[in-house]
């Protein structure tokens, strides 16, 4: 079965239309977003429960904020040459991964490691 909808937000017109034709298999709806101002309208509007946001689109401050704001949210930050630095940024952040924007695996797990950890805490 499908995951909910899930918002793509990349620098690159490229990658992100790659990303969602795969990501199209295991999400029910694939949007994507040009700039954070767009971004947050889709989360608001889909009601999007995953999101994969670009580091070089999406600050590390923002990221912070849509975690507040969206409590239910799995973000995944990517960026085109991540780092271990970068990566305890990303989750102080709020993200629950972060790897390259091409990393389908790892974006996977993450969001379906993020959906078992919100079945288990409803069930609880």
């Amino acid at each position: 079965m499908p995951f909910p909808t899930i918002v793509i937000a990349q620098g690159d017109p490229d990658t992100a239309m790659k990303l969602a034709n795969d990501l199209h298999a295991h999400f029910a709806r694939v949007a994507t977003a040009a700039n954070a101002m767009e971004l947050r309208t889709m989360l608001c509007r889909h009601e999007a429960r995953v999101a994969v946001l670009d580091l070089e689109l999406i600050s590390l401050d923002q990221v912070r904020q849509l975690a507040r704001t969206f409590d239910d949210l799995t973000i995944v930050c990517t960026h085109r040459s991540p780092d271990e630095h970068m990566w305890m940024a990303a989750l102080d952040a709020g993200a629950v991964e972060f790897c390259l924007p091409t990393d389908l695996h790892s974006i996977l797990r993450a969001t379906r490691n993020a959906s078992t950890l919100t079945h288990l805490a409803i069930a609880a």
